[in-house]
């Protein structure tokens, strides 16, 4: 092998190696987290047992009451709230009437429309690792076609 060559298939071995490594510690942690979750199932658990406390009943001394009495409620005056509009003699110009226009501005408090669950928008799993695969195959072969001229 030429010194080019070799110096590429050392640095792809390590790579190969660390993704191995990865794996396995990934999957120690896997194997760890299921054997500390039966440990802690197994292991009894302690309630702590208290000795009794006097309870203490608050008494409170007797309020006077006051005897109802028949007393009348105030009345309700009723409030003129809208001012009566004075009527137009024509000499004034008349004002502009403004209409809202809805706008996309997001309102707090507000439900979206939809289903209620978030779009697929990923190319999952399988095709991420095709991917990878496809884009290492490319790698590899523009090694090749690089050394072949």
């Amino acid at each position: 092998m030429a010194g080019n060559n070799r110096l590429f298939v050392l640095i792809a071995l390590f790579l190969v190696g660390l993704l191995v490594l990865g794996l396995l510690a990934i999957g120690g942690v896997v194997i760890m987290g299921s054997i500390n979750r039966t440990q802690q199932a197994a292991r009894p658990t302690f309630t702590p047992t208290l000795p009794p406390i006097a309870q203490v009943t608050p008494t409170f001394p007797p309020i006077a009451t006051q005897v109802p009495t028949n007393t009348p409620l105030a009345t309700v005056t009723p409030t003129k709230v809208v001012q009566d509009t004075p009527t137009p003699t024509g000499d004034e110009t008349p004002t502009p009437t403004w209409t809202p226009i809805a706008t996309g501005t997001p309102v707090s408090g507000a439900t979206p429309v939809g289903e209620g669950t978030t779009p697929d928008t990923g190319i999952g799993g399988l095709g991420a690792a095709l991917a990878a695969v496809g884009l290492a195959g490319a790698l590899f072969f523009a090694r090749r076609l690089r050394t072949a001229s």
